[in-house]
């Protein structure tokens, strides 16, 4: 399982969480299975995403 996780300070826009969410898209299998936690809190947002790796049968 891989995480990343960023976290932005003040307030920032939708469009430039989309952007560094969809540039760790890039880098992953488009076979794993993807999970994305957004929490916004004092007017500073969090982004966790956890990838679990696909298994081979």
């Amino acid at each position: 399982m891989k995480t990343f996780e960023k976290f932005f300070r003040n307030k920032v826009s939708y469009e430039k969480i989309d952007l560094y969410v969809n540039l760790v898209f890039k880098t992953l299998d488009p076979d794993d299975e993807v999970y994305v936690h957004y929490e916004e809190e004092n007017g500073s947002q969090f982004v966790r995403i956890e990838v679990l790796d696909r298994v081979l049968h």
